[in-house]
């Protein structure tokens, strides 16, 4: 605690799930942007616990351009685990498609068909990168992608992801 201040100053809601919610904060110690996931209160059993965990790992293996990186994980004043990422400042991919099918006049100048076919392949390279790694993300949807303001493509919520050497049977030796 730098100044006397909490390190994270709540300052929105970002997104929100079943099992959890991420909010963005005011990183005081560092003095930026960050998105903190929570899990609900309400889904803290020791399996969601193991799952949470398993999520950040699994980001934490997965250092690409185009795959949100995690900064920091602790546990807050009342014990729970949370993990902070990038802040994106951006929009969704499902908001991009939401606003061109609408008809958006300014959208079709700034997502060109080239445009559209750059954040697929920016996607598709985050996912070869992962099953490189033998990580299937398992919830690829359109809410988990954020184009970001100076064109980014980053894909988010590994929550679903497994192993691909955690679903093969063992052989004995």
């Amino acid at each position: 605690v730098f100044d006397g201040k909490e390190r994270f100053e709540k300052l929105k809601l970002l997104g929100e799930g079943g099992r959890g919610e991420v909010v963005g904060a005011l990183d005081h110690d560092i003095g930026r942007k960050v998105a903190i996931k929570r899990l609900h209160a309400h889904v803290r059993s020791p399996a969601a616990l193991a799952r949470f965990v398993d999520e950040i790992r699994t980001i934490g293996k997965l250092e690409h351009p185009n795959i949100i990186p995690i900064h920091d994980v602790g546990t807050d004043g009342d014990g729970e685990l949370y993990f902070v990422m990038k802040y994106v400042d951006g929009e969704t991919l499902e908001s991009v498609i939401e606003k061109l099918a609408a008809g958006d006049r300014e959208y079709p100048r700034l997502y060109t068909f080239e445009r559209r076919v750059e954040i697929f392949r920016a996607l598709l390279e985050a996912l070869a990168f992962a099953h490189a790694k033998g990580i299937v993300h398992r919830d690829i949807k359109p809410a988990n992608v954020m184009v970001a303001r100076y064109g980014e493509v980053l894909l988010m919520d590994w929550g679903f992801a497994i192993s691909v050497a955690d679903t093969m049977p063992q052989t004995p030796v």
